[in-house]
């Protein structure tokens, strides 16, 4: 049985601040609660005449709610959690009906969408396919050529062009290079300095070019990375046959994100005894109820296995056999600034297409100066920092040190979680 979630956990799954205030303010409204194994449920009276029900699928998580919000989790579910890490969630021997009836939908589901063996490919199919994507390659660097020749101030002013190289990627099976493409429009119109960083983006592509022309020349793990940001894809039994890596692996940091209807979520690990960073993706369509074996929440940590998927700088991974039950941590390892350069440094002399690494900085400040933000070490040294929880990170240090999980692009940390007392916070 699932042991109750702390209030930190209970805030990393919050969509928002205003949310989890909204959810703590729900204790006396609740009816009919109840937890069996993985599931929550319980009736939360609301200004209507009939009650929400709210079920919480602690395997996933998944949240399921009768009320109209749109955020996820809303504030039912969300309170349901606080009522279950307060204790006041009785242990049942079955779900109520209505939970069991999502929770049996959910199991169906699951059933359905494993994913099925890897099928065997046709080295002649996988050859039409490796020159199809060689060609379209050649007039992508055609291409970088006249935008370089032409000068980039243009690309501003219309999207067609690049609309046009992203579809001619896709029908040439390069569908990495097509979403590097597809990012452009968004660097120029959200960046000042935009064309220093579409010049890096055409650079990184140049040189994917480049190497896929040698591929065959290179180490095999670089090839891997080669073949992976172009988008051949990676079958998932190919994966899990790859040795495993066994470590206690803390949960560091958890995200959500969609875009266009499609829910990616984001797990970042860290192993306690190997100091490897791993980063477990998994995708869902229409909604975010992801299926498959899922990690404990943040601030928890499991003796598993994890398979890495191919590539030089290994780091995406899928979890394999676990050893033990989840179970809190209350100490992370130290990471100093130099370190985390060198690490970033590392993996990019590895797998030159990287653009951020994960990273830990014990004892930093936050501090915003000059409408700049800064995470400053014991001994003056300093990382610039972006994103849109700083306002939160500093809240929580209230000025004094902690320790920052985030990740680094080589301009600016962008932080996931803060240590503090003995716990992780989600940002």
């Amino acid at each position: 049985m699932t042991s109750p979630w702390t209030a930190g956990q209970v805030a990393s799954v919050a969509p928002d601040v205003t949310s989890l205030a909204a959810a703590r303010k729900l204790a006396g409204s609740w009816t009919l609660t109840g937890h069996h194994e993985n599931s929550l449920w319980g009736l939360c009276q609301g200004s209507g005449s009939k009650p929400y029900q709210a079920i919480v699928d602690l395997s996933g998580p998944a949240y399921k709610c009768s009320c109209p919000s749109r955020k996820f989790p809303c504030k039912h579910t969300l309170g349901l959690l606080v009522e279950w890490s307060e204790g006041r969630v009785p242990t049942a021997s079955e779900p109520a009906d209505f939970a069991a009836e999502w929770l049996d939908r959910r199991e169906e589901k699951a059933v359905t969408t494993r994913p099925a063996a890897t099928k065997i490919v046709d080295p002649s199919t996988a050859q039409k396919r490796a020159e199809r994507v060689a060609g379209g390659l050649v007039e992508l660097d055609l291409w970088i050529t006249d935008q370089i020749r032409g000068g980039l101030a243009a690309m501003d002013k219309s999207w067609e062009a690049l609309d046009a190289v992203a579809a001619r990627m896709v029908d040439a099976q390069a569908p990495g290079v097509a979403g590097t493409l597809r990012t452009l429009a968004g660097i120029v119109a959200s960046n000042e300095n935009w064309p220093e960083k579409v010049l890096d983006e055409l650079a990184r592509l140049h040189l994917l070019v480049a190497a896929h022309q040698k591929i065959a020349e290179l180490p095999e793990s670089l090839q891997d990375s080669v073949r992976a940001q172009v988008g051949y894809p990676v079958g998932t039994d190919s994966v899990m046959e790859r040795p495993p890596v066994r470590d206690h692996w803390m949960v560091m940091g958890t995200r959500v994100t969609e875009e266009k209807r499609l829910f990616t979520r984001t797990v970042w690990l860290l192993g306690r005894v190997t100091g490897q960073w791993a980063v477990l993706l998994d995708f869902s369509h229409g909604s975010p109820n992801f299926s498959g074996v899922v990690p404990p929440v943040v601030g928890y940590q499991i003796d598993a296995d994890l398979h890495f998927y191919p590539g030089a700088a290994a780091l995406r991974a899928r979890l394999g056999n676990l050893h033990s039950e989840a179970e809190p941590f209350t100490t992370v390892p130290r990471g100093s600034i130099d370190g985390t350069l060198q690490s970033y440094a590392d993996a990019v002399s590895a797998d030159p297409w990287l653009r951020s690494w994960p990273m830990m900085i014990s004892a930093v400040t936050p501090s915003y100066v000059d409408g700049s933000w800064f995470l400053v070490d014991e001994t003056g040294a300093a990382l610039p920092a972006e994103g849109d929880s700083l306002w939160t990170l500093l809240g929580i240090s209230g000025g004094y040190p902690v320790t920052v999980c985030g990740t680094w692009n080589a301009c600016a940390v962008s932080p996931i979680s803060v240590f503090a007392s003995g716990q992780v916070i989600a940002l």
